[in-house]
């Protein structure tokens, strides 16, 4: 018997379609967009490019779940034809923050600090990055938004996947099947 659709993509590097090009929609039901946006916090113009990017895509349900998110020069949408979907992305830029460890037990969980202590000092910043956007495109994946660790809703776990991404960007996308 196969696998859930949702456990067949779990910690899987998934490869993200660039538009402007044709974008198709896998077999599998999860379509993962990026584009080039414009540098800066004005998300005006990079939202107006993701929608334009996402009603290229044919055969696409009105109740396939969408999620979208955007950081500096880069922006990212995930389509999930089976159910509810997350995603996230973070521009790695100036290193660890000094605090880190007080914001990472704040927000991502006394196992997502374990998994960032146990990193090497060169790789620390992309560790945290990786459980930042890992733990924002949960709570997408729930309709949730950022919440300290205590103070989130009891989830039902989803299928993390990290994005396949140029150097300066991480993402996750985390799917799963309907609530």
């Amino acid at each position: 018997m196969a696998a859930p659709l949702h456990r067949q993509f779990s910690d899987m590097t998934l490869a993200v379609q660039h538009w402007p090009g044709p974008l198709l929609m896998p077999a599998s039901g999860l379509l993962l967009i990026g584009l080039r946006t414009p540098q800066g916090e004005d998300r005006t113009q990079a939202r107006l490019l993701v929608r334009q990017a996402l009603a290229s895509v044919a055969n696409v349900s009105a109740g396939a779940g969408v999620s979208i998110s955007h950081a500096s020069g880069f922006s990212v949408a995930a389509v999930h034809r089976h159910g509810p979907v997350g995603i996230d992305l973070m521009r790695l830029e100036g290193g660890l923050i000094p605090d880190w460890k007080a914001v990472a037990r704040d927000y991502l969980g006394p196992a997502a600090v374990a998994r960032i202590a146990a990193c090497n000092d060169d790789r620390r910043a992309r560790c945290f990055a990786q459980e930042w956007t890992r733990r924002e495109a949960q709570l997408k994946r729930h309709g949730c938004g950022l919440v300290e660790w205590a103070d989130a809703p009891l989830m039902r776990d989803g299928s993390y996947s990290p994005l396949a991404l140029q150097e300066s960007y991480v993402g996750a996308v985390v799917i799963g099947s309907p609530d």
